[in-house]
């Protein structure tokens, strides 16, 4: 397991944006690299999340990281967990901000994901000790984590009494720009994100609306046609880069064994979505 680290204001790695909300973390432990993107955006909204916020959380973060944007999580199920894989698909950073150890991260049924996203290189990060237990008051605590390490915050489904809004209202009150992706009217999961577009929030319809309110340009990369792509093949597909990675670097990644891996690879390289090079290592193509 790749060991945890101590982070405190004036460390080279502490997020300078953490040192200026009203109530910052005394220290942070941080599994992971958190790297040097050219911002980051949270993605937040409810558990119980449709396909619509499912779909609409995953395409914002492809679009997102191919910008050069690392996408900022709770790691819960539902907006959180597709918001990750996103990141991932597209061969981006992502972040995890847990309320409890990055020791053992929760929820449990995510820990696949966790896996593979340290594994790509992305972060889990906590302002608790190894060892401390969830409880409701830290999720609480945890979401000024996320709004205040992130450049924008987006909400994309959330219903009423969401958490999703408690970090609305911590991005409001550390000065973050708000977003929200609209939805059905009639819908409950729509009310959250009504209400904040009622109140001000920026839209957030496609990835381009977040870029914009940061000044950055979209990605050249061309969006890559996840529908088609089978879901025991998502992984891998998500866990190559630009850069030429190892088959066992990628089997490791997406959670495959090598022989699986291959299979899956060679599967792809025919629908025209990677390419094998010299020593077994794969580039995804468009990227």
């Amino acid at each position: 397991m790749d060991t945890a680290r101590t982070l405190r204001p004036g460390d080279r790695d502490f997020p300078a944006l953490l040192t200026r909300i009203p109530d910052p973390p005394a220290s942070l432990r941080l599994r992971g690299q958190l790297g040097s993107p050219v911002a980051r955006v949270a993605i937040v909204g409810s558990r119980d999340a449709d396909e619509y916020g499912r779909d609409m959380a995953r395409r914002l973060a492809r679009g997102l990281v191919r910008a050069g944007v690392s996408v900022v999580s709770g790691g819960a199920r539902g907006i959180d967990a597709e918001a990750h894989e996103g990141a991932l698909e597209a061969g981006g950073h992502t972040v995890v901000v847990l309320a409890g150890g990055v020791d053992q991260p929760t929820p449990i049924g995510n820990r696949d994901l966790f896996e593979r996203l340290l594994a790509a290189g992305g972060a889990l990060l906590s302002e608790y000790d190894d060892g401390t237990l969830v409880r409701e008051f830290r999720l609480v605590q945890r979401n000024r984590i996320v709004s205040g390490l992130s450049d924008a915050v987006v909400v994309v489904r959330a219903g009423r009494g969401s958490g999703a809004l408690i970090t609305a209202g911590l991005a409001r009150e550390q000065r973050r720009p708000l977003l929200a992706v609209p939805g059905d009217a009639d819908h409950p999961l729509s009310e959250g994100p009504l209400r904040l577009l009622r109140e001000g929030a920026r839209l957030a319809a496609e990835p381009a609306d977040v870029l914009a309110c940061l000044g950055l340009a979209p990605g050249q990369q061309a969006e890559l046609p996840m529908g088609d792509v089978a879901p025991s093949a998502r992984a891998l597909l998500g866990a190559l880069t630009a850069t030429p990675r190892h088959l066992s670097e990628v089997a490791r990644a997406a959670g495959r064994t090598t022989g699986e891996a291959l299979a899956g690879l060679l599967a792809l390289e025919l629908d025209g979505l990677c390419e094998q090079r010299p020593g077994q290592r794969f580039v995804r193509r468009g990227a």
